[in-house]
């Protein structure tokens, strides 16, 4: 008796089983800063140091920024643009069992100059690399940095992602990047 309800558990188990086929996405097309584990994070952040350098002693060097689709790749190159933020920190306050109470945000000090510290974002000679290619699901952006021999504090610089005719943005948490430039 025992093994003939073995034998019919397991028949049940096989036939019960049944192989999940995935679905396709069927939200909106957008575009954020890449990172592999974006529900870990509250932000997207960069660091960028000169000591670091491939010439440490070039006035210019490349911070190549990740780009991920959110949803389907489609048969067409779209036009990507960033745009310079005021950078934001914030200061939290927790009661003594630990549960946050309080925030309050200030403008995080020494914000990197356009044509100063890194190349203007709208910059003609740019404008050729933002792009995200025809099927694909993520590209490197360039911020070129601008060494500046009278800056001897670390600088941030607040990026943002914006539409365009082509891309719309997706989670705001994840359209900014922080970039700390030392």
């Amino acid at each position: 008796m025992k093994t003939i309800l073995y034998i019919i558990g397991i028949l049940a188990l096989i036939t019960a089983c049944e192989e999940e086929k995935p679905t396709s996405y069927s939200g909106e097309n957008t575009i954020v800063f890449y990172n592999s584990k974006p529900e870990e994070v509250s932000q997207i952040t960069k660091e960028f140091y000169w000591a670091a350098a491939l010439n440490p002693n070039s006035k210019y060097d490349t911070c190549w920024i990740d780009v991920a689709t959110v949803g389907n790749a489609v048969d067409y190159d779209r036009e990507l643009k960033i745009v310079q933020d005021t950078a934001i920190g914030w200061n939290y306050v927790y009661d003594l069992a630990g549960n946050l109470v309080d925030s309050v945000s200030y403008i995080i000090p020494n914000q990197a100059v356009a044509g100063t510290h890194f190349v203007p974002l709208d910059n003609e000679g740019l404008k050729r690399f933002m792009v995200m290619p025809a099927n694909s699901f993520r590209t490197q952006i360039p911020v070129v940095m601008m060494k500046d021999e009278n800056t001897t504090k670390t600088l941030t610089l607040e990026i943002r992602l914006v539409e365009t005719a082509t891309t719309k943005v997706g989670e705001p948490r994840l359209s900014t990047c922080q970039i700390t430039i030392e």
